[in-house]
């Protein structure tokens, strides 16, 4: 067996750049996100940002452009974090339709109680969307993915007669993300309310 060709000096190089540039992105963002979650959007200011994260502000320009590119990246870090917007149940595809769905509402609990700050972060964009077109469309673009993970999940708890065969899972899909968006603005540190609200919110599926 031949052996396997070194790397060459000029592909690590490259990597080595890539990498970088991701953790620069990542600082950056990192830093709009306790910006926003500190001083709420109104207080986002690029060049603070920029100071924070510890470039300056020409620097910060070369990755983000401006601040729906900014928000656009704050939101995809979150989508991360708290797995929302994509397949979350990654680990528990073997489970039922129905399991699927109270595992992620549990989920969304848990990070409510550990992780305040990003829900105070996802509130004061989702705020700032109902006058700014252009962050509508960001939170929109990230919606989407959301949207569709919740409907794949109702549309085979229907067929599999776990849920109600009326339900449109598109449209209560949609349900279920002003509900969750809603959960935190009503009972935001109260665990226990959370928690009745969605075990009856699940009744309604069934």
């Amino acid at each position: 067996m031949s052996a396997r060709p070194k790397p060459k000096k000029a592909d690590k190089l490259a990597d080595g750049v890539v990498t970088r540039s991701l953790e620069r992105r990542r600082e950056i963002v990192r830093a709009a996100y306790e910006t926003i979650a500190e001083r709420g959007f109104e207080g986002l200011r690029m060049r603070e940002v920029a100071n924070r994260a510890g470039m300056n502000h020409a620097t910060l320009h070369y990755y983000f452009a401006g601040k729906e590119a900014l928000i656009d990246g704050v939101l995809h870090y979150i989508v991360e974090e708290l797995s929302i917007g994509h397949d979350a149940s990654a680990k528990t595809e073997a489970c039922s339709p129905r399991q699927r769905i109270a595992d992620y509402f549990s989920q969304i609990l848990r990070q409510m109680r550990d992780q305040p700050e990003m829900f105070i972060v996802l509130t004061e964009i989702n705020a700032r969307s109902l006058r700014d077109s252009g962050v509508r469309s960001v939170m929109a673009r990230h919606d989407r993915g959301w949207n569709r993970f919740l409907s794949a999940v109702l549309k085979e708890g229907i067929q599999k007669k776990e849920f109600q065969a009326a339900l449109d899972p598109d449209v209560f899909a949609k349900v279920i993300i002003s509900f969750l968006r809603g959960l935190y603005l009503t009972y935001a540190g109260r665990a226990e309310d959370m928690e009745r609200a969605v075990h009856s919110f699940m009744r309604v599926l069934s």
